[in-house]
C-alpha cells in the first residue's frame, strides 16, 4: 500500500512538471512587427586590426598592465592604450581597433583576442604600433552571430553583408530567427 501511494504521488508530480508551460517555448513566426535585435555589420575598414588615435571609452571592460602601459578593453570595439609612467596621471595615447572583440588575454607581450569567429595573437610589445602575430580562422563558430539575450526575436545575419559586430534593439518586421 505504501509503495502504491509513493508511486502514484511520484507519477502525479512528474506529470505536473512535464505539463508546465515552461517547456513550450516555440516562438510565433506569424508576427508582422515585433521588438527584437538587428545585426550591426562592420565595414571593411572596421575589420582591420590597427592602431588609431586615442578616443573616449564607450563600454569599458577588463584592464591589463604591460610594462608602462595600461590596456583597457572597450567591448566590441578594441583596446584603449594608456601610458602609465605617471600612475597619478595616465595618458590616453592610442586605440587598438579590434572590431567585434568580446574578450582578451595578455601574456608575454602577446594579446590574444577574439574577433567575431577568429582568434588573434597581437604583438603589443609596442602598444602604440601593434602587429598581428597570427590569426586562426573560425575558432569561435558562432562568435557574434547571435544576440547574447535569449528568448528574443532577431533578424537572421546575412554573411554577404559582412562581419556582425553587435546588435541593436529595434522594431523588426516578420523576423525569421529566434533564440
Amino acid at each position: 500500500m505504501r509503495y502504491t501511494f509513493k508511486f502514484l504521488t511520484l507519477g502525479f508530480m512528474l506529470f505536473t512538471l512535464i505539463s508546465c508551460d515552461e517547456w513550450e517555448r516555440t516562438p510565433n513566426f506569424d508576427v508582422e512587427e515585433v521588438e527584437g535585435y538587428r545585426p550591426i555589420y562592420a565595414t571593411e575598414s572596421e575589420q582591420d586590426v590597427k592602431t588609431l588615435p586615442a578616443r573616449e571609452i564607450e563600454n569599458p571592460g577588463k584592464i591589463y598592465v604591460i610594462n608602462e602601459f595600461l590596456l583597457v578593453v572597450d567591448q566590441l570595439k578594441g583596446i584603449h592604450v594608456f601610458n602609465n609612467d605617471d600612475p597619478k596621471n595616465p595618458q590616453n595615447v592610442g586605440f587598438i581597433q579590434i572590431t567585434g572583440s568580446n574578450d582578451v588575454a595578455v601574456r608575454d607581450n602577446i594579446l590574444y583576442a577574439d574577433q567575431a569567429t577568429d582568434l588573434l595573437a597581437i604583438d603589443v610589445s609596442n602598444p602604440e604600433n601593434v602587429k598581428i602575430a597570427s590569426r586562426v580562422k573560425n575558432v569561435f563558430p558562432f562568435g557574434t552571430q547571435y544576440p547574447q539575450q535569449q528568448g528574443v526575436y532577431f533578424e537572421c545575419p546575412d554573411p554577404d553583408k559582412g562581419l556582425v559586430i553587435g546588435w541593436e534593439y529595434t522594431t523588426l518586421n516578420s523576423p525569421k530567427c529566434y533564440r
